[in-house]
């Protein structure tokens, strides 16, 4: 079990008997700085609608994503363009989310922008991509686990975690139900929503 109040990946592993557990382990604190103190203050206000017609999408991509526990908030960190989008989720059902561009002036195989060129610096750390990647390589990966210090997760939070996405998940739901004849249709146009939302991304730099 971890200690301290630090926020922390949770992964999902398939163990030995081909049963998923949930994995936790600390983020680093460079990480935690970038989340807590340039994202969190972006965020924005997301309601069952703009969730339901847009970010829910992503859970049925191959897009690479790290859900972080931070007190009784969930943060899921997914690599989508124009960079990285966060939704964070509540126990209460509140919801928000943002999308911060990525400092890599051709992610995703883009025509870079003069903006992009001038402020990039490619000695930094990508924080965007070890939000994403450490965790994503520790739930692969026995040996990113024990570099990275996760271990079998808490029932605090695993409690913690399953509060918090309640209404993720009976939207997840209902979505399944009302789509399951025209899911590619509503796939698209949840994409569409998310590249006309988003825009360019937020700016960090």
């Amino acid at each position: 079990m971890l200690v301290g109040s630090g926020i922390r990946y949770l992964i999902s592993v398939a163990e030995g008997d081909d049963k998923e557990r949930m994995y936790e382990g600390m983020v680093g604190d460079s990480e935690r700085r970038y989340l807590e103190q340039l994202v969190e203050p972006r965020l924005q206000p997301l309601d069952a609608k703009g969730y339901s017609h847009g970010a829910a999408a992503l859970l049925h991509t191959f897009a690479r994503f790290s859900y972080i526990l931070s007190g009784q908030n969930v943060y899921w960190c997914i690599e989508w363009e124009p960079g990285l989008i966060v939704v964070r989720f509540a126990p209460d059902g509140a919801m928000a989310w943002c999308a911060i561009r990525s400092p890599i002036p051709d992610f995703g195989g883009r025509t870079p922008l003069q903006v992009d060129l001038e402020a990039f610096d490619e000695d930094a750390e990508n924080h965007q991509y070890n939000l994403v990647f450490r965790a994503w390589d520790a739930q692969f990966s026995e040996q990113y686990r024990v570099w990275g210090g996760f271990v079998p997760a808490s029932q605090e939070t695993i409690s913690a975690h399953s509060k918090a996405l309640t209404l993720a998940n009976s939207l997840g739901d209902e979505l399944r139900e009302m789509h399951s004849s025209s899911f590619e249709q509503w796939a698209n146009e949840c994409k569409s929503n998310i590249r006309r939302w988003a825009g360019e991304g937020i700016r960090l730099c």
